[in-house]
């Protein structure tokens, strides 16, 4: 029969033991994880509860550094978890690398695309170009920013796509919600109506909004025609006026569309008609 030698079980002891320490890093790992994504979940529950929301700028800017100190915890605990397993097991990263060319081939390939995405980051945060809840439109795509690390920006569109953006590839970005915004409407009415008589009511309408405690919070200038009540176009098959209301992002939205609601109404009280495209066929004998 054979038995186990002293040095076998001594190996086998030291592979147990280095098994147990490597257990004992996974889960110290975990357990830091859980315990960021809980602490940086209940900030974030703390400061939508206690922060009013006219004190909204403070809101995201709150959020934002709340998810990049979190993400940024969360991978140099990563990192480092990797490389004290690595260390465990007799491991020696560095000469692998070298030795198989793969070290070249990340800093001149993978790393300067992760560099450029964090450079492009820092900028991002230190410029405050947007912001955690900030609507933003980053090429073709539009939504609500949830989230923003060093590496990437996510969106959330209108329809509920998650778009994972790296920060390295966002040359343009359009902040709907960044200070304040307009909300911008047409109207168009026939040529056969008066356009003083069009004008006073749309002015009535006006009146009307900002009676409404609703929406009135939320208005920071008058809604007025452009142009100081002038007409905007002589269209194909209207007389149209641009209205524009001066608000506190993001409910641009929400004012455009009771700002049409209401004129369609008030418009069909006074009898004004809101034309649509019509064409006229003259057929000769």
């Amino acid at each position: 029969m054979m038995g186990f030698s002293s040095l076998d079980f001594f190996e086998f002891e030291n592979i147990w033991e280095t098994l147990i320490r490597i257990a004992i890093v996974v889960v110290v790992l975990i357990a830091l994880i859980v315990i960021v994504k809980l602490i940086s979940g209940k900030l974030r529950r703390y400061v939508s509860k206690k922060i009013s929301d006219d004190k909204v700028d403070i809101k995201k800017r709150t959020y934002t550094v709340n998810s990049v100190i979190s993400n940024a915890i969360i991978v140099a605990s990563v990192v480092t978890a990797l490389l004290i397993i690595a260390g465990e097991l007799n491991i020696q990263i560095t000469p692998i690398l070298a030795s198989a060319g793969v070290l070249g081939i990340v800093i001149g390939f993978g790393a300067q695309s992760l560099i450029k995405d964090i450079i492009n980051g820092l900028f991002i945060l230190f410029e405050q170009q947007y912001q955690i809840d900030d609507i933003i439109t980053v090429g073709e795509v539009s939504g609500i920013v949830e989230k923003i690390s060093l590496r990437t920006t996510v969106l959330r569109d209108i329809e509920g796509i998650v778009h994972y953006i790296p920060n390295g590839e966002i040359k343009t970005v359009g902040n709907r919600t960044q200070g304040w915004a307009r909300a911008v409407i047409e109207v168009g009415v026939h040529y056969s109506e008066n356009i003083d008589k069009v004008i006073l009511t749309l002015e009535e309408v006006f009146d009307d909004l900002l009676k409404d405690k609703k929406y009135k919070k939320c208005i920071l200038e008058r809604p007025t025609i452009l142009g100081n009540g002038g007409v905007d176009d002589l269209a194909d098959s209207a007389v149209m006026f641009k209205i524009i209301c001066k608000v506190i992002p993001p409910n641009q939205w929400d004012i455009a569309r009771q700002l049409r609601k209401r004129i369609k109404n008030k418009f069909d009280e006074k009898g004004i008609e809101i034309p649509f495209p019509c064409n006229n066929i003259y057929m000769r004998n």
